[in-house]
Parts: structure tokens; C-alpha cells; sequence
């Protein structure tokens, strides 16, 4: 990381809030193959220290927030109908054969994405072990034309990983998104819902259109402060990426004319702490100032243009899935998810997990990861890469699991 990469960093994001991000986003690259360069999005954090400043409230205007609750269950009709759709092989994205691609931002660079391969949803173990776990939430909230609706959440706490249906409406259409080739999706200008734990989300097809986006959100709790999903919205639901620059920029402006530069070092001295001596030594004054007030700009425009309503899910825990463990219990799997922890395995042939595979009884596989499949939801771990959560993109049977094969054809039965 550059002096100035740094710089911007810090000057953008409180310490704590810094270092809680950068914990989440290393522990996903640690696990993750390279994003497609379109996959990259600009992203605006700020502080939360600013007092006193005196702005206009120059969006105000544009926004007007409402929540209330629906009855009953508004994309699926049942538990059954929900699971099995998410998790089945109907979703529009169930099959692909490994592909080449090329990167724009590198003339003449090729790789590959990895195959997929989704199956249907075993009914039984729908109805014994995963449906019984999915509540409705039935919550909604409205800002700047948005309708956010979300219908139900299902929650393992075996693995800590949960899916969750909701529904984004605006009668004058969605923000501009893509989909990749799996069904996950993401918005050019920046996502305009915001979930407090890590996940994605990925398309419900036969309920979208242009004005509104139906999607399931994959997730694990993982947030060290909080066990609680918050869903609610970004600023992009209000502003695009330009405007947000613009009016950033009047309000810095204004901020400089108003506030001392005394105060917009004391600010950075108050986020920095036991760094402040380094970061004096490595900055000059007038970046230090300028910093400070980028902080108070930031806040500002948060205050002025995120949505102050969420919805809120605590972790409830409506019983525990049927899941068995391996390898002394390094490695733990549920109808929905695994995780491995690869710390104690002796002589393990690679800093990080590449491949794993799940054998069954009857001596069928599953290949949740190699070289060149990924039949996984999500794959997330720590920063020191010896663990790693996979979250399936099928469901199974844990009693019919006889094995578990990782790099090396290293193979763990069940204890």
C-alpha cells in the first residue's frame, strides 16, 4: 500500500471501522478467485466523530422514509417452496461448464471461471431439517421511491450461515445491475442495500423485471461486534456516483470556510490514537487538515443521504440442523454449509484449502471446490487462511456422508 493509498484510507474511515473491514475483506480474498474487473466498485466509508457542523441539508428534500410490516409470506408460499427454490436446480443459473474470459483492464490476459452444477433440493431433508428453521419476517421499509421487503430468513446456527428472501421495487425502475453467470448480482453504481454480516446476493429471475429485483441473500454471520442482520439502504438508492462527488466536494468546502483547521487535526489525532505519532511523522500539515475535513464531509453526506431506517434480524436459532463432524472436529458439516479448520491437520500440504470434496455412502461425490469447479454460495475464512466456511449451493444429506477429501487426497471420515 502506497503513503498515498494509506492516506485515503485513513482519512476516510474511522480506526475501528477500518479495521473491521479490512478483517472481512482479507478473510474473503484469502478464500475467493480473482472478482471480473467489472466486479470492481467504488465504495465511500466514513467517520462517525464530527460534531458541530452547521450544514444545509442539500438532499433532504429528496427523501422520505416510511416502515411498516406485511402479513405472511410474499415470495414463496411456503417454507418448502422457498427452500427448494433456493437451493434447487429451477433457479435460471444451475449448470456451466468451465469458461474463458478475458480481462479488459489487461489487453490480451485470459482465465478461466470455474464450472458449477446444481441439483434438486431433496424433499425430505427440506422438510426435516431446513424448512423448520425459516421464520417469516415480513418487514418493509420505503426511501426515495424504494420498497425494500424482506420475507424470510432461514438460519443454521451450526454454521452460522443463513439465507434470506427480499424483494426491491421502484415504480421508476431499479438502478442499473448485472448478473453474473451464476445468478449473483451486483449494482454498477454501488449496492443499494446494505447487509450488516457478510454474504451475496443472487437473483430470484422468475420474480424480477425492471422494476423490481426479487433475490435471495446467502450469509454467515461474522461480524465480531454483532450477531444481528441489519438490511436497510445505501446512499446509492438516492445519488449516483457523481452527484455523491459533487455535493461531497461543495460540502467539504463549505466545512473549510466554517471549521478551524484546528479542529480538523484534533479530529484526526482523536480516530488515530496510539498512531498519531506515526501518522504526524509520515504526513505532512496540510495533508493531515485535508484528511480531516474529507472525515467531516464524509460524515455529513452519510447523515444527509443514508437511509436511517433498518430492518433488524437478531441470531434466533429456531433449533439446531442435524450436522456431523470429522477430524476431531476441524471439520463441521450441515444440510446447508461446512467448515474446516485445517490448524491441527498434521503435514497439510498447502497454506490454504484448494480442494475439498464430500463422498457419500454410496460412493457418489460432491465437489464443492477444485481447479476448476466451485459449487459453493460463498467460500469466506480468517486472514490466516487455515479456515474456511463453505456455504453449498445444494442441499444434503449429512447422514449419508461417509467422507471428506482435501488437497492431497487427504480423506477424513466422520468421527
Amino acid at each position: 500500500m502506497t503513503k498515498e493509498d494509506l492516506f485515503l484510507a485513513i482519512g476516510e474511515v474511522e480506526e475501528s471501522r477500518l479495521l473491521r473491514s479490512e478483517w472481512v475483506m482479507q478473510a474473503s480474498s484469502d478464500v475467493s478467485r480473482k472478482e471480473k474487473p467489472e466486479m470492481k466498485k467504488k465504495r465511500v466509508c466514513a467517520s462517525r466523530i464530527v460534531r458541530n457542523v452547521l450544514i444545509a441539508a442539500v438532499i433532504v428534500s429528496m427523501l422520505g422514509v416510511t416502515a411498516y410490516a406485511v402479513g405472511g409470506y410474499i415470495i414463496f408460499e411456503s417454507p418448502q417452496e422457498m427452500i427448494a427454490a433456493v437451493f434447487g436446480d429451477k433457479t435460471g443459473y444451475d449448470h456451466k461448464d468451465v469458461t474463458t474470459v478475458t480481462d479488459p483492464e489487461k489487453p490480451g490476459s485470459v482465465y478461466e471461471e470455474p464450472a458449477y452444477d446444481r441439483v434438486p433440493a431433496d424433499e425430505e431433508i427440506v422438510e426435516s431439517e431446513v424448512a423448520p428453521l425459516v421464520s417469516p419476517v415480513g418487514q418493509s421499509i420505503s426511501w426515495n421511491g424504494y420498497t425494500l421487503r424482506v420475507d424470510a430468513n432461514m438460519y443454521d446456527q451450526v454454521t452460522k450461515c443463513g439465507v434470506l428472501t427480499y424483494a426491491l421495487e421502484n415504480p421508476e425502475g431499479i438502478g442499473e445491475y448485472e448478473v453474473q453467470n451464476n445468478g449473483r448480482v451486483w449494482f454498477a453504481e454501488g449496492e443499494i442495500v446494505y447487509f450488516s454480516q457478510y454474504g451475496y446476493s443472487y437473483i430470484i429471475q422468475d420474480q424480477s423485471n425492471d422494476k423490481k429485483l426479487t433475490a435471495t441473500y446467502y450469509y454467515q454471520l461474522r461480524d465480531r461486534e454483532s450477531t444481528d442482520l441489519e438490511i436497510g439502504f445505501t446512499q446509492w438508492a438516492t445519488i449516483t456516483h457523481e452527484e455523491y462527488e459533487q455535493k461531497l466536494a461543495d460540502l467539504k468546502e463549505q466545512i473549510r470556510q466554517e471549521i478551524p483547521e484546528e479542529e480538523a487535526i484534533a479530529l484526526k489525532k482523536q480516530q488515530l490514537g496510539e498512531y498519531w505519532g506515526w501518522y504526524v511523522e509520515t504526513f505532512t500539515r496540510e495533508e493531515i487538515i485535508e484528511s480531516g475535513y474529507t472525515d467531516m464531509a464524509h460524515e455529513k453526506m452519510e447523515e444527509i443521504a443514508t437511509c436511517p431506517d433498518k430492518i433488524t434480524i437478531p441470531e434466533n436459532a429456531l433449533g439446531e440442523m442435524t450436522n456431523i463432524t470429522l477430524a476431531d472436529c476441524d471439520i463441521t458439516i450441515s444440510s446447508i454449509a461446512m467448515y474446516i479448520d485445517i490448524t491441527d491437520m498434521t503435514n497439510y500440504p498447502r497454506e490454504s484449502i484448494g480442494v475439498v470434496i464430500i463422498r457419500f455412502k454410496d460412493g457418489t461425490e460432491y465437489v464443492v471446490v477444485d481447479d476448476r469447479t466451485e459449487n459453493y454460495m460463498f467460500a469466506v475464512g480468517s486472514s490466516e487462511r487455515n479456515d474456511t466456511t463453505y456455504m453449498f449451493n445444494r442441499i444434503i444429506d449429512v447422514n449419508e456422508v461417509a467422507s471428506v477429501i482435501l488437497d492431497g487426497n487427504i480423506e477424513l471420515t466422520v468421527d
